[in-house]
């Protein structure tokens, strides 16, 4: 029910795809996970262990024999859900379907959608589904309070309320989080469309999914970011963008974002004593997999920590997808720029927290 293109539903269909199988697991393109796994462990680390890849590569290479007995696949894959969380408290869908032209380049496009919620909500989870995935390069909501402006100018950490691209992963906010939708709120979807070639539509919406009574902690997404970057033509450079920690805080996810030149992204936190921790290493960054880590354990995190992310880019014609390595590389909004974003899924802690929020 995702972007894969093909169904591991029996026996003909695993064998019939096992010298690709063995091809993308010897070159570590799957199971498409990029982390390190010499620092963090992660909630939805979805890589094979060392023993699994190869058990799979030994039986690739004894001819993939069929065994014994009834297939067990095809018992023991389920149909796609439409909803993997279940069914969710509301669903906004873009009121009308969004047209886009078969060739160019396309600036962001911004749809206003009207919450239906009575009062203010505290929101568990939101799931985005995207309507046409040949167009759909990403789909960020930002929450639109009454009386405030286009949520993206100028207070955009606070308003983010979920973000979309392939690999995003379909997971409730981590335990005793919540984000708030005020009453009388709006939902301002930032869509960034890709020509395919010929004319499209698009209609995406979202799930929202409701706590029934406010949680301790409120999650905000916060980022670290270098707007002033620049990589010349043929060029390699490592950049750095840094998030001050104002108060004791709950740190529970990280995202490293960049476009196609990006190499390699790295979180660490820099504490007030002096010591240095690694949160997260992604050597071999991929564009076409944007993944949210979510850590095993949250990480307390005291006030006056900062966190630094830093990264390199190449500028080469030797980076595979590169699209033009004969200009410089500038931040920009198009996957033909670039861009140096490390997202971070946290809370603030309160004066006093309960034991639970405040053990790690």
């Amino acid at each position: 029910g995702n972007i894969g293109p093909i169904k591991f539903s029996s026996y003909q269909r695993v064998s019939g795809n096992a010298d690709m199988i063995q091809e993308v697991l010897l070159a570590r393109r799957m199971p498409p996970w990029h982390a390190d796994r010499h620092y963090g462990a992660f909630v939805n680390d979805n890589s094979l262990t060392l023993e699994e890849g190869r058990m799979l590569l030994r039986w690739i290479e004894q001819g993939a024999p069929r065994g014994e007995g009834p297939d067990p696949l095809a018992s023991a894959t389920p149909p796609a859900e439409t909803w993997a969380l279940g069914e969710p408290d509301a669903i906004l869908q873009i009121p009308e379907p969004q047209r886009i032209p078969a060739n160019g380049i396309l600036p962001y496009r911004h749809v206003k959608v009207p919450v239906p919620f009575e009062s203010d909500a505290w929101v568990k989870s939101v799931v985005v589904k995207p309507d046409n995935r040949r167009v759909v390069h990403h789909i960020i909501v930002r929450v639109q309070e009454p009386g405030q402006g286009r949520p993206d100018a100028g207070n955009e950490d606070d308003a983010f309320l979920i973000g979309w691209a392939p690999g995003a992963p379909e997971i409730f906010f981590p335990e005793n989080t919540g984000k708030l939708i005020k009453k009388g709120s709006s939902l301002d979807f930032e869509i960034h469309y890709t020509t395919s070639g010929r004319e499209e539509t698009d209609q995406s919406r979202i799930g929202i999914y409701l706590h029934s009574e406010p949680p301790p902690l409120t999650l905000k997404t916060r980022a670290a970011y270098n707007l002033e970057f620049e990589v010349q033509r043929g060029e390699k450079e490592n950049v750095s963008a840094t998030y001050a920690v104002r108060k004791d805080t709950m740190l529970y996810d990280l995202s490293p974002h960049m476009h196609m030149r990006g190499q390699w992204f790295k979180f660490e936190a820099l504490f007030p004593d002096g010591r240095k921790e690694m949160l997260l290493s992604v050597p071999d960054y991929d564009f076409a997999w944007q993944h949210t880590y979510r850590l095993k354990t949250p990480r307390r995190l005291p006030a006056g920590t900062w966190i630094l992310c830093t990264g390199g880019f190449d500028n080469t014609n030797l980076k595979p997808g590169n699209p033009n390595p004969r200009v410089p590389l500038r931040f920009g909004e198009q996957s033909f720029d670039e861009m140096f974003i490390g997202f971070m899924g946290m809370a603030e802690l309160p004066a006093n927290p309960s034991q639970p929020l405040a053990r790690n």
